[in-house]
């Protein structure tokens, strides 16, 4: 049921966009990337004061100000199948699928990896092991032993390719998952492509991108409007050549794969919802005083309609 990577690795195709390439790239330092251009950039990043009204519009507009911003595209072929899950209080089911895709833009309250307040996304994950990692950190912090929680997963299968932005390290050394050894090669061939201080300035910028999209961003909120700024730039710039975003699990040590779909991506067209779950999980502490959740019951729906938006348990 759930996408195996490595068996759709080989299909994959990459592109790099850019306003780049034009290669005027020669003469005229001006008009291209920089490292002057990319540490002054970078620099106005890190003194951005998270607290204040206009963070996000000052993020946004330091990207804005990189000549031929990079950016890396992979398109993952139809049939990708992935999972988002929804924690609950009660043992109550969902009977509309609408429960569960991305919520109304209206209830976005706040920034997250890929998506700033009133900014609706489909996040989800490429295992039901990557999902429930995502929540546990949260977990741990509400539940008590002798606690019970609930959460229910639906299992999707996307009907259109997706065209996804990701990001990547330009250095080897902290290619350390598996996501990073399988598609850092991508970003090595387009980096090769250049030399001089273009080169320098692209393997600059893609360092301080990984490190963004890498921190736990629970206690930096300025890492979330980083990383949100460069996703909508970069979606912008792309004005619809791209609708997701794909990053690796921060809480799985980059051993999971997430993606931010837009949420103009999320229906019957274009993604269609399998299979639904829903688990009892019981709370514990092991014993070096750790969490641990255990499943106790599980349930799966008995028929669903995409077309009526319907789950029956």
């Amino acid at each position: 049921m759930i996408c195996k990577w490595k068996e759709i690795a080989t299909i994959i195709s990459w592109w790099i966009f850019s306003e780049t390439i034009q290669l005027n790239l020669t003469n005229d330092r001006n008009l291209n990337m920089t490292l002057e251009n990319i540490s002054t950039a970078i620099e106005t990043l890190k003194a951005i004061n998270h607290k204040e009204e206009l963070a996000y519009e000052k993020a946004f507009l330091a990207f804005l100000s990189i000549k031929h911003m990079p950016i890396l595209i992979l398109e993952i072929p139809k049939g990708l199948e992935i999972c988002r899950s929804r924690p609950h209080d009660t043992s109550d089911f969902f009977y509309f699928i609408s429960d569960f895709t991305n919520p109304p833009s209206q209830s976005v309250k706040n920034f997250a990896r890929c998506n700033r307040p009133f900014q609706s996304k489909f996040y989800c994950s490429d295992t039901l092991q990557t999902s429930f990692i995502e929540l546990a950190e949260n977990w741990a912090e509400t539940k008590h032993a002798g606690d019970k929680l609930y959460v229910t997963t639906g299992f999707w299968c996307t009907k259109k390719a997706l065209q996804s932005i990701i990001v990547l390290s330009p250095d080897k050394i902290n290619r350390t998952s598996t996501f990073d050894k399988e598609h850092g090669k991508a970003l090595d061939f387009e980096i090769e492509k250049y030399n001089g201080e273009f080169k320098e300035a692209m393997i600059l910028f893609y360092r301080f991108l990984f490190d963004i999209f890498r921190v736990q961003a629970k206690n930096n909120p300025l890492a979330y409007i980083i990383a949100t700024a460069y996703s909508n730039l970069s979606l912008l710039k792309l004005d619809g050549q791209a609708n997701c975003i794909f990053y690796p699990s921060v809480p799985f040590m980059g051993q999971g794969i997430n993606f931010a779909i837009n949420a103009d991506f999320i229906g019957i067209d274009n993604i269609e919802l399998q299979t639904v779950i829903c688990n009892e999980m019981a709370v514990s502490m092991n014993e070096f005083n750790k969490h641990e959740f255990t499943e106790s019951k599980s349930w799966t729906a008995k028929q669903l309609s995409n077309i009526d938006n319907e789950i029956t348990w």
